[in-house]
């Protein structure tokens, strides 16, 4: 989809050309997969993209000769009574510009898949924008390291 008012595109990536696009996608998301204290490293991304576990989405700035400026993961998830879909990688820039215009496409996405609800992982501070979109806090993830002397 293009947004008239940005000119932006925010696109799901065909399998196809997740590839021909890592290298910027990775540059994108490498900050996000940061936070994951280890559980996952950006091509962890691009393996789980190419074997359908994910959809990327980008978000191309036709502008800067359709410069990847954003990136975002989602995946459906399965429950027992009903089905969501999740957005657990997000990065990049100019959200503020891109957000209003990706949000509904992907709740469209969301609803063509059978899904009940979108749920999001991420800082508190992801709360602020997202909650003028409706999105509330839903649960608290508590951890505790079982090993101490990992390299």
């Amino acid at each position: 989809m293009k947004d008239v008012q940005t000119d932006l595109v925010f696109t799901p990536l065909p399998k196809d050309y997740v590839p021909r696009l890592w290298s910027e996608i990775a540059r994108v998301l490498k900050k996000s997969v940061e936070t994951s204290d280890g559980k996952y490293q950006v091509d962890d991304l691009l393996e789980l993209a190419l074997n359908d576990e994910l959809v990327l989405w980008v978000v191309l700035d036709p502008a800067k000769d359709d410069e990847v400026i954003a990136a975002l993961t989602t995946r459906l998830i399965r429950y027992p009574q009903r089905n969501g879909m999740a957005m657990d990688w997000v990065g990049g820039t100019r959200m503020r510009e891109w957000l209003p215009m990706a949000h509904p496409v992907m709740i469209d996405y969301a609803k063509d898949h059978n899904c009940w609800h979108m749920e999001g992982f991420g800082r508190k501070g992801w709360g602020r924008m997202l909650e003028k979109y409706g999105w509330k806090p839903d649960y608290t993830v508590y951890k505790v390291l079982c090993v101490r002397d990992v390299d």
